[in-house]
């Protein structure tokens, strides 16, 4: 699963500003629309507890996506107290990124930070099945349900998910390929969901993505 974390760059100077042509943009966009759609289907097991990943969504700073919360830290909130928090999305993947660390906060969210460290970018967790393939909230996902579901703690912001060590408190499996063959789902894509952000329609990406 990592071996798009290479293709995966940062292509922002420290202004904000794209510094790389559109190519290398390009080459970076299809690398973690790729590494999204390979997440879909793994089994995430948090100390002990399985479920399965049925949607993400693309969140990611470092191609100028202004919906991502380092990015909107760092250049459109100028004065944010939540730059450090934020840089979590940036550090090494795979690992955790929780919006808010206040448990009554019901709109937190986790993220799976993934890319290299210096390179913003994470996948928003909206919907997964439990073990039994139990929906967990909606069909469009309630990132919020999942995270509570899931038991995630305030103390795993920034703490590394492990895809080797089975025995490791938070861990990813690679079953993408065996949940599709057996389950016969298909992959499909949409705008984020209630995100008012442009960035969609100006790269003419579809960053939802999930399994029906």
């Amino acid at each position: 699963m990592k071996n798009l974390f290479n293709q995966i760059k940062n292509h922002l100077d420290e202004n904000g500003k794209l510094i790389s042509n559109s190519e290398e943009i390009n080459s970076s966009i299809l690398a973690a629309e790729q590494l999204g759609e390979s997440l879909l289907g793994c089994t995430l097991s948090v100390r002990g507890k399985e479920f399965i990943i049925r949607m993400l969504e693309i969140y990611y700073g470092g191609v100028g996506d202004d919906a991502h919360d380092w990015y909107r830290t760092r250049f459109l909130y100028k004065k944010s107290k939540y730059k450090e928090h934020t840089s979590v999305q940036s550090q090494d993947g795979f690992s955790v990124y929780l919006s808010s660390l206040d448990v009554s906060d019901t709109y937190t969210r986790m993220d799976i930070v993934v890319g290299h460290t210096g390179v913003p970018i994470s996948f928003l967790l909206r919907s997964v099945w439990d073990s039994s393939f139990n929906l967990i909230g909606s069909k469009n996902g309630n990132p919020n349900i999942v995270l509570n579901a899931i038991g995630i703690r305030p103390e795993d912001h920034g703490q590394p998910i492990d895809i080797d060590n089975k025995n490791a408190e938070l861990y990813m499996e690679n079953t993408h390929e065996q949940i599709i063959k057996d389950r016969g789902f298909q992959i499909k894509r949409q705008r984020r969901i209630n995100l008012k952000s442009e960035f969609e329609e100006r790269n003419k990406v579809q960053w939802n993505l999930s399994l029906e």
